[in-house]
This record gives structure tokens, sequence and C-alpha cells, in this order.
């Protein structure tokens, strides 16, 4: 079987929790944040009276940018990087209280910028990925900004209503590309994806992406962001404070538990309700499945082709009890067709599912494990490539005629 994963924009990497616990920000407790990990941005000496015009303090147990009314943007950004050529999670709970805006020349901007290169608390890093909510006269709308040299290259949005919002940025490693995928308030649905990210920061490869939490006022606009419950999962790119784990190397390291050669997997009944519940979300053929660990969470994550639209389809389905937690579409990259080009080409000789070849292959192998599967092309010969774990914990491909 190739070594292809099935690494797409919902997948998060597990890790042994003494690795990343300081990488909490805020849980709700003044007295939990650390100092040696972040430093305060901020815009000084910008009123005759020297004060800021936008300030950060951590207050009621939340990280807060505010601007009085001057103008100005402020910045919380973090002094390490994280893995950003694999996958890791990002969640919060973010508010930005406003009036709104009187002229169309005010707005007021909060959220998380991710990159590298120089900062700027109001634009972000010269190179990276803003996520905020923006408030203009017109709209609130969350916004994704890719910036390339200090410009803005890429932009999507979405209106998003008042009020209190958990976000969760899912920043993630497929075929060799990069994405990153924006989900509120426990949506399985993501309502933005930036793709071609690997190709936008080409040659950072072996830097660390910097993390922070930003808020900036234009035209003296008045605002209140906050930030809670932030936390960061995923590969840290300094293997200095990480008991000697390999995780700076881009590469999905296993568990992240210094064992590279672990592999998920799931029973016959448990892959069977999964692959059940993925098929319900979505009736497109399956090309691709994984049974996977999202932050210390099994999951089965089948990948899915829409020849009609030429879209890429990812389900997540939870081991445990079945439920769908994701379900991201979008359209491919010629590199992502080029790498799946033999399997996308077998579904139109294919005549066995994914369901039935895994029952053939689980009842040669009684006691074993599910842990991918994929449709290929064997010479002229279209079979699913099934790779179980025996009861002993060795590897068994299988081969499965699909048509």
């Amino acid at each position: 079987m190739r070594t292809r994963r099935l690494l797409a924009l919902a997948i998060v990497v597990s890790l042994v929790p003494e690795a990343f616990a300081d990488r909490r920000v805020d849980d709700s407790s003044s007295s939990t944040r650390d100092d040696s990990l972040w430093s305060e941005v901020e815009s000084r000496n910008s009123s005759r009276s020297g004060r800021n015009k936008c300030g950060i303090e951590q207050r009621d147990g939340k990280i807060r940018v505010r601007s009085n009314g001057k103008g100005g943007s402020a910045a919380y950004v973090s002094a390490w990087g994280t893995d950003w050529t694999d996958s890791f999670v990002l969640e919060f709970e973010h508010t930005l209280s406003s009036k709104r805006p009187g002229k169309s020349s005010q707005s007021a901007t909060s959220g998380v910028s991710l990159g590298f290169g120089d900062f700027d608390a109001a634009a972000g890093w010269t190179d990276g990925v803003n996520v905020a909510v923006v408030r203009t006269k017109a709209a609130r709308q969350l916004v994704a900004s890719v910036r390339v040299g200090g410009a803005v290259v890429e932009t999507s949005s979405v209106a998003i209503g008042t009020g209190a919002h958990d976000l969760r940025i899912e920043w993630s490693s497929f075929g060799g590309e990069v994405s990153m995928s924006v989900f509120a308030d426990g949506g399985a649905a993501a309502l933005l994806a930036v793709s071609g990210l690997e190709e936008r920061f080409a040659g950072l490869e072996s830097e660390g992406i910097g993390i922070s939490m930003f808020g900036t006022s234009t035209a003296n606009f008045r605002f209140d962001a906050s930030f809670d419950d932030i936390t960061v999962s995923g590969d840290d790119h300094d293997d200095a404070d990480d008991d000697g784990y390999d995780d700076d190397d881009g590469a999905d390291d296993a568990d992240e538990d210094g064992d590279d050669e672990a592999e998920e997997s799931a029973g016959a009944a448990d892959f069977d309700a999964a692959l059940a519940a993925a098929d319900a979300a979505s009736a497109l053929p399956t090309i691709e499945a994984e049974v996977d660990d999202a932050a210390d969470v099994a999951v089965l994550r089948t990948l899915k082709w829409d020849a009609a639209a030429g879209e890429f389809t990812l389900v997540t389905v939870r081991l445990s009890d079945a439920a769908v937690t994701g379900s991201v579409t979008w359209e491919p990259t010629a590199r992502q067709l080029e790498e799946y080009e033999e399997s996308i080409a077998a579904l139109d000789v294919a005549t066995v599912g994914l369901a039935d070849a895994a029952a053939l292959a689980f009842a040669a192998h009684p006691g074993a494990s599910f842990h991918e599967a994929e449709l290929e092309d064997e010479d002229g010969v279209v079979v699913w490539k099934i790779e179980l774990i025996s009861a002993a914990g060795t590897e068994i491909e299988v081969e499965v005629a699909a048509d």
C-alpha cells in the first residue's frame, strides 16, 4: 500500500499531554497565564496624552483587547512555534462587543493571526492567515485572509451573529498540501476554508508558525473583544521542551507518544457503524478511509469523490458512538487530483464498495481491526487495498477485487 496518508481538512494530531500542556493560554482563571510564553504588543504614544490607543489585558479570567475610542491595535503574541507543516487545532471563545459603527470608515477587527516573519498588531504576520470577526457599518462577518509578503492575496468571509462564539481552527496537511478550516459553535461543516498554503508559504518549512490574539480599530472606533478558554493541540515545532519526542519534522509522528509504529484501528463492529454513518451523511462513493486519533478521540475519516462537481468530501465519524463530527467539501488542487487520479478513475469500473470489501477482509482474518483502505488500480485490476491490525498488533495487507 502506498504511504500516502489521509490527512485532510479535519485532521488533528494527537500528542502526549505533557508536550503541550503549557500551551494553554487561558482557562477562565486569571492565575494561569504564562508570560514567558507570550508577549504583549500595543500601539503606544499615539495620542497627545501618551496613552495607548488600544490595550490588552487579562480581566475576569479572559484575554481582552480594548479600544478606548482613539483607534490603534493590540495583540497577545506567542513566543513559541507550532509545526505548520503538520496538523494542529486552535480553539477559543470569542466575543466582539461594540455599537454599530456610525460611519463607513469605522470598523473593529479582532481574532487570531497565525504566521511567520515580522508581526504587526493591526495586520498580523508578514506571511500568514488571519481569522477575525470584522464589524463595519454594513455587516458583521467572520473573515479569513491570507497574507504573503505583507499583502493580502486571498480573502473569504461569512456573516456571523452577535454575541460569543466558540471558534475552532483546524490546520491540516493533506498529501503534502496545507489547508485551514474554520468551524463555529460546534458545527460539523466548515464556515470558511483556505487551501494551497504550502505554496503560499513555500520556503518556511523549517519555521514554526506563530499564534496571536489581536484587535484593531479604524477611525477611532471603540470596541471590546474577549478571548476565553484558548487551547492549542497539535504538533509542537520545538523538540527542546517535549521530552525528546520528534515533532518538528513535518511528519505525522504516530501518536506523538514516542512510538512511531503505532497505528490506530477499529474493530469490525465499530468500523461498520462508523462507515454506515459516513455513508448516510454523504452518499458519494468512497475512495479512501482511515482510522485516526483526533485529539485523543478515535475517528474514522472517509474521503469521497463527487465526479459531477469535481470535489472531494471528507466525512469524520467518532468511533465510540458513530456520530458525524465533521464534513468538509472542497475543490482539489492539481496536485491532489494527480495524487488521487488512479483512485478516481477506478470508480468508473468498481462495483464493490468499501463496506463489502472490508467484510470479506474481516472474514478472512477474524479478530483483526481496521486501519485504512484505498481503492486502487493494480495493473488493470481494480482492488481495495485494506490494512488490518491483527490481535497481536501486526499489520496485515489484504487485497479485495472491486470489479
